[in-house]
């Protein structure tokens, strides 16, 4: 069993909240369904698209849900543009490689935005693996994706880490037992620590990250 870093998508290894928050504008609208930024923020980050499809379209019929989301996430890969890297994480997974640390991606964006994603940024041969929650029994909050990469990585969940943007990813985290690094990126610090996320960040140029990290891989010592 080895140490291993664990990266949710959205809002923490890129921000694309923005361009997320605007598909789902788009595509609500025609069902009578307004989403303010707020909305977005609390209820909608981090969540699976079943729940949200739940959550927000009740008065259309459920065979209809599925096509809906799909059109929104098409909405969103149209959306994109050009996009960056999370300030730091370039530094942070060079020093993963030098310490023999596998690295995965975590996430419930469906596969194509999370290829879309990662060959966007050139990224997309870097990580060792990429869980789609969605793709399995259950996805986040329920801790199966993440200990379906430590599983994958050969990983102990004692000395592996994960960075999560969402209360829902921190939740599904903090459940298969890895140690947490919050990303401020569009919640707020006390809607993570409320999930038990251990420390925050603006992004992965803090040196608190390095430091959290070092310490429960093991490599501080």
């Amino acid at each position: 069993m080895t140490a291993t870093l664990l990266f949710d998508l959205d809002g923490t290894i890129v921000e694309t909240d923005h361009v997320h928050f605007k598909a789902f504008q788009n595509t609500f609208a025609p069902h009578g369904v307004s989403v303010d930024w707020e909305t977005y923020r609390k209820t909608i980050i981090g969540k699976a698209n079943p729940a949200i499809a739940a959550a927000f379209l009740p008065h259309v019929p459920v065979d209809r849900h599925h096509a809906i989301m799909e059109s929104k996430e098409a909405a969103y890969r149209a959306l994109l543009g050009e996009i960056e890297p999370a300030p730091g994480l370039l530094d942070l997974l060079a020093w993963a490689e030098r310490h023999a640390i596998p690295c995965a991606v975590v996430t419930n964006a469906p596969r194509a935005n999370a290829e879309l994603v990662l060959k966007s940024l050139g990224l997309d041969t870097r990580f060792d693996v990429l869980v789609i929650g969605p793709e399995l029994a259950d996805a986040k909050p329920h801790p199966l994706p993440y200990l379906t990469a430590l599983a994958l990585l050969g990983g102990a969940a004692a000395s592996s880490v994960a960075f999560e943007d969402s209360p829902s990813g921190a939740t599904s985290a903090v459940a298969a037992g890895l140690g947490v690094v919050g990303l401020l990126t569009s919640v707020d610090a006390s809607d993570l620590t409320a999930v038990g996320v251990e420390i925050m960040a603006k992004d992965f140029t803090d040196a608190a990250v390095l430091a959290y990290v070092s310490e429960r891989t093991g490599t501080a010592r």
